[in-house]
């Protein structure tokens, strides 16, 4: 049974910005896509986005100053209780341990004040990047149409926009376009604005989309209702022609990416002729070398035929040398 084809994967389109907006909000635009977790908030307090993370350290400083207060309060030796007697053990504990106390109060006594300056820092930083956030996303309140995302467009707008997309990339990394053989200032300029104005189209096509009621009540409302499903597929067509016209530049980009690179491999052949001619130069003096060596061949095939007739001869005469064995009768 033959196989069906794997379906073809789904154009994925990515959010799209007004190519006219400032290198800040763009960047800040960016920032927002990428971490989008980061500035789903909003604008809040800046009491409300630092108390939070001062509660910690502000327990802390609140612990430093009363372990200097309860240090400060206990006694553990009265030495006026024991003027001129005698020293016990539990004196002697009773001292060491008042000593010990004393020491821990006046380290906790400087402690929690700077503790305290530590925490007014803390507190003016995390105030200070709350203030910045509520500032960027007092920004990018005022720039939410100056992006449009995937997530505001239907099926159909999202797979327009995705096209548009991937004929612009088949353009800009062309090689045609990136030795400027094509006017690559233009593409430049012209693509990102087509994209944009595209894409806004089709979040205002999805809007109007959405704005239908999805149960329409009665016959008038539903005449109504077609007359605006045309007169939106209508503008949809449109927006589709458009894509479809970027989709032919981009073919015809990519044909001139093939004549381009047809036209060097041709160049490469061309200016390889003369090595390929220095190549046969070789093989003529290939032909004399097999030559030479056939006759070299010969002239060894002689020597060896002498030195076999020599051999030959040789033992011939050392029979004839060697003496007659006689048998005894």
């Amino acid at each position: 049974m033959k196989k069906k084809p794997p379906p073809s994967p789904r154009l994925a389109a990515a959010a799209v910005m007004d190519p006219d907006l400032a290198g800040k909000d763009r960047d800040l635009l960016e920032r927002a896509e990428r971490h989008p977790r980061s500035y789903s908030e909003g604008e809040m307090s800046v009491w409300w986005a630092t108390a939070p993370r001062l509660v910690r350290p502000g327990a802390g400083v609140v612990g430093l100053a009363g372990g200097a207060w309860v240090t400060g309060e206990v006694e553990w030796y009265d030495p006026s209780a024991h003027d001129g007697g005698r020293a016990t053990a539990a004196d002697v504990i009773g001292r060491n341990m008042q000593g010990v106390f004393d020491a821990l109060h006046a380290a906790l006594t400087y402690a929690w004040p700077v503790g305290v300056g530590a925490l007014v820092v803390v507190a003016a930083a995390y105030a200070t990047d709350a203030a910045a956030r509520n500032k960027s996303a007092r920004r990018l309140a005022e720039l939410k149409d100056r992006c449009v995302r995937p997530a505001e467009l239907n099926d159909d707008a999202r797979t327009l926009l995705a096209r548009v997309q991937q004929a612009k990339k088949a353009v800009l990394t062309s090689a045609v376009h990136r030795f400027d053989l094509i006017d690559r200032q233009r593409n430049e300029v012209s693509l990102p604005r087509q994209e944009w104005e595209i894409a806004e189209a089709l979040r205002e096509y999805t809007r109007l989309v959405k704005a239908e009621p999805s149960n329409p009540k009665g016959n008038k409302v539903s005449a109504l209702l077609d007359t605006r499903r045309r007169k939106l597929r209508a503008g949809l067509d449109g927006i589709t022609r458009r894509v479809k016209a970027l989709e032919l530049y981009a073919e015809q980009v990519a044909q001139a990416d093939d004549r381009y690179r047809e036209l060097q491999q041709i160049q490469a052949l061309t200016d390889g002729n003369d090595d390929v001619l220095n190549f046969l130069a070789r093989t003529v003096r290939d032909d004399l070398a097999v030559a030479e060596i056939e006759g070299m061949t010969g002239e060894a095939a002689a020597v060896a035929a002498s030195f076999t007739t020599a051999l030959e001869s040789a033992k011939e005469a050392a029979v004839i040398a060697l003496p007659t064995r006689t048998t005894a009768a």
